[in-house]
């Protein structure tokens, strides 16, 4: 089930949370091109403000799973 992530100005209705761990999310780069770019420059250490399906939450680049063309985002410790 998709759920809605917004990070500044992108909305990314395709993200999808980890079912087996909560903490993170997955946000397709196919789907979300700008985002994409804009991920590629954040230092793994930068928290960002997000909010995931309307609820507030602080972000943080996991990963870049290649596989899957993704970033996975986790919420921070």
């Amino acid at each position: 089930m998709g759920h809605v992530v917004k990070i500044g100005r992108y909305e990314i209705i395709d993200a999808e949370l980890d079912s087996d761990n909560l903490q993170t999310v997955s946000i397709p780069c196919q789907t979300n091109p700008g985002l994409s770019y804009q991920l590629d420059g954040w230092d793994h250490d930068t928290s960002v403000p997000a909010w995931i399906d309307g609820e507030p939450v602080d972000l943080q680049i996991a990963h870049y799973d290649k596989q899957q063309d993704q970033w996975v985002l986790k919420k921070p410790a």
